[in-house]
């Protein structure tokens, strides 16, 4: 099933650079996760005019942005600056991921094997506020060894428990580091 991503007026319409998406405007200055000019869709936007006219009691929380690579090959990407540090904070990531997998297979009348085989999910994080969390499986020593020889066995490596979306909802998931992410971004 091939889907013309280009032809679907709610993602044409909401289209910004992943850095003004990754934008942080709660800092002043305002800080972004990310320095690429690359295009993607503000998923949070497509969020909104997804549920406008709905009158929901509750606003649905949203992935930051959906970067398509090609028609095959399309990731949610998530910037978090803050800390990832309690219960509450890690399920607010999954109900993002929740609310956008349902809204995406709507507008784009898919299913989740379609997700299964075409989207990834990465967690762009800020490294320096999450050194170390016993809560999310992170402590940065032990993570870049982690990540070193899952690399070498050409598995990923994912922190805050992310990697249990992984084949049921994603084909990949990634968690990256905001120099991470860069250097992912400019491949």
């Amino acid at each position: 099933m091939e889907i013309a991503y280009d032809e679907i007026e709610i993602f044409n319409s909401n289209k910004e650079t992943l850095k003004k998406i990754s934008e942080d405007s709660s800092q002043n200055p305002y800080i972004y996760m990310t320095e690429s000019d690359k295009e993607a869709i503000c998923f949070d936007k497509v969020k909104s005019n997804y549920i406008k006219g709905m009158k929901l009691p509750d606003n649905p929380e949203s992935n930051d942005a959906l970067y398509i690579v090609n028609e095959n090959e399309l990731y949610f990407i998530e910037f978090k600056n803050g800390k990832l540090n309690n219960k509450d904070k890690i399920f607010n990531l999954y109900e993002k991921i929740y609310n956008s997998l349902l809204i995406f297979t709507d507008i784009t009348k898919t299913d989740l094997e379609y997700c299964r085989n075409h989207l990834n999910y990465i967690l762009v994080y800020n490294e320096s506020k999450n050194p170390t969390d016993k809560n999310s499986n992170q402590d940065t020593s032990k993570n870049q060894i982690a990540k070193h020889f899952s690399n070498k066995a050409g598995k990923t490596f994912c922190l805050f428990y992310l990697n249990k979306f992984e084949k049921i909802y994603f084909k990949k998931v990634l968690t990256y580091t905001e120099k991470e992410f860069e250097k992912f971004i400019s491949d």
